[in-house]
């Protein structure tokens, strides 16, 4: 399809403007698909805790609550208790206590700031206040990316292909789940958003709060720079609005290292290395650490599915150039490179699966592969069969990211 380049963003040229308008104010398929997954998810949550799948009791560094008290009992274990897992966890200490402990100055404020914030009005329930902001930010984050596709390629079918691949990814279920990554996610798509439109005070803001919920989130300058360039060669002249927006997310960091400094935590690097055993290195290095790794049969099964995503991922980001415009491009690569450039010292490539869900390009070009039914299904069978696998690993306490 033709693109024909505008002050603002890129536009399909063709001629469904009236049908791209009728999609954009059509939001029950991308929010209905997301509370569909919830309800899956839920259900396969109490179907494993009646087949007494699920522990309840902690085990030491099996299954570690860190003092926040497990809720296992009636509709509350059922519904809310069974997402209580890993980094869960520590968001819930620090909603509870504040940056408490060392090990907590790891884990960037935003998201345990607003569970803070609603569990309050919850009656100090944290628990349901993570769930439902991380539900609430992946519908919206969902939504934006539907649209978002409908405006750069004025394709309904495509867009609900691009999301129906995200939200059943094998990881997808963690934009459910008491984590980060649905509220990164939908900052990072809320900033390239609305700097394709010109909306620059309200792309700095998003780039902000994406710095605030992870680290990667400060990248988003680069990509704001890129599409400023863009706008300025095609005539809009803002130099004072690019800017404010491209400092932003930077700032959002700075900010939060400047705090750990003043209350007195080490460097960052420093409580890596200790508490979380990361470190940064140059790209690629945690794939050839786990090669190896494989080679010396020392490797889990978790490895595997890490390298199949991160070897599906650097694939799908050498197609990125020749089907999206260059913003989008740039997003993601400095998004691999910083994601392929952490170790986790006993697993090299831990968490790799569920970085890719901040890759958002990456399911709009696995969208336009799937235009052909035979593809569509082998994409989609595939990752929700892994989606379910997955999900019931984590509600059992299995590591799966």
């Amino acid at each position: 399809m033709p693109f024909r380049i505008t002050a603002t963003h890129v536009e399909p040229q063709n001629n469904h403007s009236i049908a791209a308008t009728s999609s954009r104010n059509s939001l029950a398929w991308p929010v209905g698909l997301v509370l569909f997954a919830r309800i899956v998810l839920s259900g396969l949550g109490i179907a494993l805790l009646i087949a007494h799948k699920v522990p309840l009791t902690e085990e030491g560094a099996i299954r570690p609550y860190f003092g926040i008290a497990p809720v296992t009992d009636g509709l509350s274990g059922a519904l809310l208790g069974i997402w209580q897992r890993f980094d869960a966890i520590h968001y819930l200490r620090i909603a509870s206590s504040g940056y408490s402990s060392t090990d907590l100055s790891a884990f960037f404020p935003l998201y345990p700031v607003l569970v803070r914030a609603l569990g309050i009005l919850l009656g100090r329930n944290y628990l349901l206040a993570s769930l439902v902001i991380s539900n609430i930010a992946a519908i919206l984050a969902v939504l934006l990316l539907y649209l978002l596709v409908i405006d750069e390629f004025d394709d309904q079918e495509l867009a609900k292909r691009s999301i129906t691949y995200l939200v059943f990814f094998p990881t997808g279920f963690f934009l459910l789940v008491p984590f980060t990554e649905s509220l990164t996610l939908l900052f990072s798509i809320l900033a390239i958003r609305e700097a394709r439109h010109g909306r620059w005070f309200t792309a700095g803001i998003s780039g902000l709060a994406c710095s605030l919920s992870r680290p990667q989130g400060a990248l988003i300058s680069i990509l704001l720079a890129a599409e400023a360039v863009r706008q300025y060669r095609y005539g809009v002249r803002r130099p004072v609005s690019y800017l404010f927006a491209i400092i932003m997310p930077p700032m959002g960091l700075a900010a939060f290292l400047a705090w750990r400094s003043v209350a007195g935590f080490p460097p960052l690097d420093t409580v890596q290395l200790m508490y979380w055993q990361r470190i940064s290195t140059f790209p690629f290095a945690n794939i050839l650490f786990t090669i190896q790794r494989i080679i010396e049969n020392t490797a889990v099964s978790i490895e595997y599915l890490d390298l199949t995503v991160l070897a599906l991922m650097v694939i799908l980001g050498f197609l990125i150039p020749f089907r999206l415009p260059l913003p989008y491009t740039i997003y993601y690569w400095i998004s691999l490179l910083f994601n392929l450039s952490q170790v986790r010292i006993p697993q090299p490539i831990a968490s790799q699966a569920r970085y890719a869900l901040l890759l958002f390009p990456a399911y709009i070009v696995l969208g336009q592969l799937g235009a052909m039914p035979r593809n569509h299904r082998l994409i989609l069978y595939s990752f929700f069969a892994l989606w379910i696998y997955l999900a019931g690993q984590f509600v059992m306490w299995g590591w799966v990211g």
